[in-house]
């Protein structure tokens, strides 16, 4: 038998402290327009769907599913050490809009992981013998 935690042992959250974050630049205008590219082509055919019909919840589910394969096709190609960030930042984005589905965004997020990690093999010095 376990025993109760005391008051003592229990973790308070009020008592964690924030870790201070290094200052990034989440919001460089190459990402921004990458992210207006993506949506942009979402939010059309979106809208479109929902022009002919009602436009209850169901409906907005419908559309968004209709229009994810434009957001996907707009996604900036996995070249480049900015492209494979404005890549990362897209999808994400498409996560938080509904825009791409969970399985769909899995296998996105790990096409990035594998081209940022051959990006950095192609730039280590190679040893010589």
């Amino acid at each position: 038998m376990t025993p109760e935690p005391t008051p003592e042992s229990t973790p308070n959250p009020t008592h964690i402290e924030a870790v201070p974050q290094p200052a990034v630049d989440t919001t460089s205008k190459q990402t921004k327009t990458a992210i207006k590219r993506c949506a942009s082509p979402f939010r059309r055919a979106y809208e479109a769907y929902l022009r002919s019909k009602p436009g209850d919840e169901y409906d907005k589910t419908i559309a968004s599913q209709r229009a994810s394969p434009a957001y996907c096709k707009a996604l900036p190609p996995l070249v480049g050490r900015e492209n494979i960030r404005d890549f990362i930042a897209c999808v994400a984005h498409g996560i938080l809009i509904d825009a791409i589905p969970e399985k769909k965004a899995n296998q996105l997020l790990y096409a990035a992981q594998v081209a940022l990690a051959t990006l950095q093999r192609e730039q280590r010095p190679r040893k010589t013998a």
